[in-house]
């Protein structure tokens, strides 16, 4: 009977690929850490990665292992497998979007069980896939197996359910919210937006909040153009607070990437600028579904534009409405328990089998 207990209580080692970076944005490391807290197993957890960002977003209880930022993919991924083998991994979770069909191949030809978070299909080989993302065509994974167990769409979005939980408010004037994600194109697009050709120059019948991440380079520079606004600037804020703000606000302007999701979830009526060439399609396909504005690729860099769409949708508030219910329609917000759900009754065979050897 006691070693029956002893083997309910057994935590299982997950070793998880990840980085956290400017290039990268901070999604990834938000999301699974989101993700292995809703995860009901006991697990002892092993996070392998770079990025001095990436302990911000998890316990102290975990065990962190440096990759170097420098060195190839592949070279990571050799790592990785030998880091696997010498602390007896019995899984590992990648939610890193730089691997190769080689560095797949590597995971997948050793002994662990691979579980990947994905974005956008294609030369995965796991055990397990999950992808959030709304495009069907996002969803194709040529190269896996008969086995394997995978659950994509908008059902699944990696998503923290705070933004779901956090109700809507009709805040009391116009307040307007700027969510900046992570690369270059959304640091130009943050200094675009608080330059000299700034759509918000003589904005004083609105408040204007704009939330950077915590990797966002030249702050100092930023901080000075809010303040000759008077825009409000935060860095790095907790979830739970960006849901209070974007329940708070009365439209939101946003990059591509994650906060999309979280935005239409929270019920706030957004405008998006797609900074990334592999963001235009997901942002077509929302604006298409009458879900948010959609600047377009070099549509968001035109200050005139941006100005021109936050003018009509801060006037129509039949526009406002009818984007706050289809954004809930489409992303409800429970994709994170549902995802944990999956990966339990995942991990659950894997204790078994390793009770039974």
């Amino acid at each position: 009977m006691q070693g029956n207990n002893f083997l309910k209580s057994k935590k299982l080692k997950i070793l998880v690929r990840l980085d956290a970076s400017h290039h990268l944005g901070l999604a990834h490391a938000v999301r699974t850490s989101e993700l292995l807290r809703h995860v009901k197993a006991s697990l002892d957890i092993h996070l392998c990665g770079s990025g001095a960002a990436l302990k911000l977003f998890f316990d102290k209880n975990v065990t962190f292992h440096d990759l170097a930022a420098q060195v190839q993919e592949m070279e990571k991924t050799r790592q990785t497998i030998q880091l696997a083998q010498e602390i007896a991994a019995d899984v590992i979770l990648i939610d890193q979007p730089e691997q190769t069909c080689a560095t797949w191949q590597c995971y997948y030809d050793n002994i662990h069980p691979v579980i990947a978070l994905d974005d956008y299909g294609g030369d995965i080989q796991a055990d397990l896939v999950f992808n959030g993302t709304i495009l069907d065509s996002y969803h194709q994974y040529p190269l896996v197996s008969e086995k394997t167990s995978i659950h994509c769409g908008g059902n699944y979005a990696l998503i923290n359910p705070v933004f779901r939980n956090i109700a809507q408010r009709k805040s009391e004037g116009k307040k307007i919210l700027i969510v900046i994600g992570g690369g270059d194109r959304a640091k130009q697009w943050a200094f675009a937006l608080t330059g000299d050709q700034s759509p918000f120059q003589n904005a004083k019948d609105c408040h204007i909040t704009m939330i950077v991440g915590g990797t966002f380079p030249e702050m100092t520079k930023l901080q000075y153009s809010c303040a000759n606004l008077g825009i409000e600037l935060h860095r790095n804020i907790q979830q739970k607070n960006l849901a209070r703000l974007l329940s708070s606000h009365s439209i939101a302007l946003i990059t591509g990437g994650m906060v999309v999701y979280e935005t239409l979830a929270s019920g706030c009526p957004a405008i998006i600028f797609p900074q990334e060439k592999n963001l235009i399609r997901e942002a077509q396909w929302f604006a298409e579904n009458d879900s948010l504005i959609n600047l377009g690729y070099d549509g968001g860099m035109d200050m005139k534009i941006v100005k021109k769409k936050v003018a009509l949708l801060c006037k129509d508030n039949k526009l406002i409405q009818s984007l706050s219910s289809k954004g809930c329609e489409l992303i409800d917000g429970m994709g994170m328990s549902r995802t944990a759900k999956k990966m339990d009754q995942f991990l659950s065979t894997i204790k078994r089998n390793n009770t039974s050897t």
